[in-house]
């Protein structure tokens, strides 16, 4: 009798609930050039995943894996004004970074997302905040960077860096 009272509440409190709704939920909004206003949507994790699997190969210096990953029409701007055209144009730049100061990314957040412009064209974008760890001058430094980067077709298109190096506080 017991098991059958367990089974019943369980089909009521199940049947009771209500179906969450189907669909995308509206996390913000991006502006147009004209002023006009479109809804930016959550996704999936999909192209989170792709992301992730980027900065891993990164880490690992698997520049096999990074070509693969860029888009034929690849671009990124850098937090210091660099922009790279082409996937070869950054392979070349990540052989001398890598060389020079050794970064490792740890990602700390990332968010998934889609937005539409005002001429109806859809993108898919992830943008994370990743801790940073490079060599300077035989150092170590610590840089927290949020990247913007637009995926298509399971390839990183292009991103944008924003990079924030953070003060000691003060003693006094």
């Amino acid at each position: 009798m017991k098991n059958i009272f367990i089974l019943l509440l369980i089909f009521m409190i199940s049947t009771s609930c209500e179906t969450p709704e189907s669909s995308p939920q509206v996390i913000g909004y991006s502006v147009g050039n004209d002023g006009e206003r479109t809804d930016i949507l959550a996704v999936s994790d999909d192209i989170g995943s792709v992301w992730a699997t980027y900065i891993d190969a990164h880490n690992s210096r698997d520049i096999e894996a990074i070509k693969g990953l860029n888009a034929d029409e690849f671009q990124a701007f850098g937090s210091a004004g660099e922009v790279v055209e082409g996937s070869d144009a950054h392979i070349e730049f990540l052989t001398e970074w890598f060389e020079m100061n050794n970064p490792r990314w740890t990602i700390l957040w990332s968010i998934s997302n889609r937005g539409e412009n005002t001429e109806g064209e859809t993108s898919e974008y992830v943008t994370a905040g990743h801790q940073v760890t490079l060599s300077v001058d035989g150092n170590d430094i610590t840089v927290y960077q949020v990247i913007d980067a637009s995926i298509s077709d399971g390839k990183v298109v292009s991103f944008n860096v924003f990079q924030q190096e953070r003060g000691q506080p003060s003693a006094e």
